[in-house]
């Protein structure tokens, strides 16, 4: 709280991409900035980031541009897709405090779609788009509330099994009489 109420504030973004077995971590300042266990290389100035909209209604993704790539990159980018597509893409807004991250909330979560290469000879921009991790919420779910499927997530579990047997079945309820004559 002390920082944000700052006359400076420093913030940051963290971009990690976590591709299998060559994840990529970069941020928008000069420097190499650690967090997490994670040193994210400085990338200021090389590339760019869509406006995060997270407001109600449609779900937006994201596309992030990279110019000035190196080998290992557009080696990358040039590999099999299923390294690229699906892989987790995490944006965290670092709240700094000199060269220290006080606190990194994630500002936007998905994964990346798609990948792809620009040459014009003399440069190399690398631009990504990404899907957030809320059209997960949009997508149904396959499985039903029967006995199969209760079955194939938990073997010998007998909790539906007469669910379709007592479905329309009317309960009748004693009434209130019925307790008192009872005593």
């Amino acid at each position: 709280m002390a920082a944000l109420a700052a006359p400076e504030l420093t913030i940051v973004q963290l971009i990690y991409f976590q591709f299998a077995g060559v994840p990529i971590a970069l941020n928008s300042s000069n420097s190499s900035i650690d967090f997490g266990g994670v040193t994210y290389l400085g990338a200021a100035g090389l590339g760019s980031v869509s406006p995060i909209d997270d407001g109600p209604g449609e779900v937006r993704g994201l596309q992030l541009t990279m110019s000035g790539v190196s080998t290992e990159a557009i080696a990358l980018a040039l590999a099999d897709s299923s390294i690229v597509q699906g892989a987790p893409l995490t944006i965290r807004l670092a709240i700094m405090d000199g060269g220290t991250v006080l606190d990194a909330p994630i500002d936007w979560g998905g994964r990346v779609d798609t990948l792809s290469i620009e040459e014009d000879g003399d440069t190399c921009t690398i631009t990504v788009t990404a899907e957030s991790s809320a059209v997960d919420l949009l997508r149904g779910n396959a499985l039903t509330t029967s006995n199969a499927d209760q079955q194939y997530l938990y073997p010998g579990d007998r909790a539906f099994e007469f669910v379709v047997s007592q479905a329309n079945v009317p309960i009748v309820w004693p009434t209130k009489q019925y307790y008192i004559d009872s005593r």
